[in-house]
């Protein structure tokens, strides 16, 4: 044995002794593991920490507490949180969906200050956006507030997902056109109009089948005062022949459900970024959705899908949040309309024309197995890892 190959023995043992830099994260949710703790980073070891549960006796104060989270940070060298600003003496990423600081609710104009005044402070070391749309809409919130030097701190970081199961490889080219909806908070997700879309086919001869997976809430912010009868909707579902009422299900049902369906359904009021479409997406099956927020760039109309567009406000959110009364009903009368109605054309279509289904699906694929590769998220995420701690 040479000198070169005993220094290069040495080499790999002495790398081999490195010790894993440590980052904390808190929380861990439906979503978060996209993009930390699963993806498979070299020299990196996640560890679960602890945070002073302050929102659980502050409640009546929006949601300030639960996202500004006291945290005890022992061991770790850097944290990685999801929509939450952390009070802590350790270096920061944090990656957000929709709106950052994320205090929903009753927000006290002190709270907001606190949040921003973390996002400036040298802690915060990046801020990662989840899409395109939520980096826009937070330098677009930064313009209004001032805090134009938190734009250079922001990029995109989408994440990785690598599903359980494999991509659907047959399609149906004829018979019962199975549609999904996939939605825990079903009227917003837009049940009201697909219901009535899917009525007004089968009553023009059109075989579809809706399967539904979900639930309801009591209450939801887009509707307000206006949000139907939510009891009555929900029996009249499971009373329906045509709609295959399964509730709330396991993710990895949901997954199978998908891949055994012709077309995901998604016509959403309001979305901070899109799971279920790019979950469909990568098994292969196209998704009808609304043009809301970052759905634009998980689904190209009539190329991996059907895009319904509804009147947005400039931060491509629908434009009916955040009124009330008589004028909030009136964006929700218009929208509802305007989905339904091109809900039809969209499933009469696909029905017609069974082939493009399969066309789109697999161009679906295709486009969000590049966007979503978790070798690539791997890659990128080490190196914000590698400048945050520098």
């Amino acid at each position: 044995m040479n000198i070169k190959q005993t220094s290069e023995i040495r080499n790999i043992k002495r790398d081999d002794n490195i010790k894993p830099i440590k980052v904390g994260i808190i929380n861990p949710c439906y979503g978060y593991e996209r993009v930390s703790y699963a993806l498979k980073l070299s020299q990196i070891e996640y560890k679960r920490l602890f945070t002073l549960p302050l929102y659980r006796v502050f409640k009546c104060y929006s949601q300030f507490f639960k996202f500004t989270p006291i945290v005890f940070g022992f061991g770790v060298s850097l944290l990685h949180t999801w929509n939450s600003l952390p009070i802590s003496r350790k270096p920061f990423v944090v990656s957000f969906e929709c709106e950052l600081p994320r205090y929903l609710g009753r927000i006290l104009p002190w709270q907001m200050s606190f949040g921003r005044k973390l996002l400036s402070s040298p802690r915060c070391r990046r801020i990662l956006a989840l899409s395109e749309a939520a980096q826009n809409k937070f330098m677009l919130d930064c313009e209004k507030t001032g805090d134009i030097e938190l734009i250079k701190k922001t990029t995109v970081f989408r994440g990785g997902v690598d599903l359980s199961i494999s991509a659907k490889k047959d399609y149906s080219m004829s018979g019962t056109l199975k549609l999904l909806f996939v939605g825990t908070d079903a009227v917003r997700k837009g049940i009201v109009p697909l219901y009535r879309a899917c009525e007004k086919l089968i009553e023009q001869g059109i075989d579809v089948k809706l399967t539904f997976i979900g639930g309801f809430n009591d209450c939801c912010y887009v509707y307000g005062e206006h949000i139907p009868d939510v009891n009555a909707l929900e029996a009249e579902l499971k009373a329906t022949k045509w709609i295959d009422y399964q509730g709330r299900v396991p993710v990895l049902e949901v997954l199978t459900q998908m891949k055994s369906h012709d077309v995901l359904v998604f016509p959403t009021f309001d979305e901070s970024l899109g799971w279920v479409p790019i979950e469909a997406g990568l098994l292969g099956v196209p998704s009808i959705a609304t043009d809301i927020f970052a759905i634009p760039e998980l689904v190209e109309h009539e190329k991996t899908g059907y895009l319904i567009s509804i009147n947005k406000r400039r931060d491509r959110r629908f434009v009916g949040l955040d009124t009330f009364s008589s004028e909030q009903y009136q964006y929700i009368n218009e929208a509802e309309k305007k989905i339904e109605i091109e809900l039809i054309t969209a499933i009469r279509y696909l029905y017609e024309n069974r082939e493009i289904i399969e066309k789109w699906g697999r161009k679906a694929k295709i486009k969000l197995e590049k966007m979503y590769s978790p070798q690539i998220a791997e890659s990128q995420l080490s190196k914000i890892y590698e400048l945050a701690l520098k």
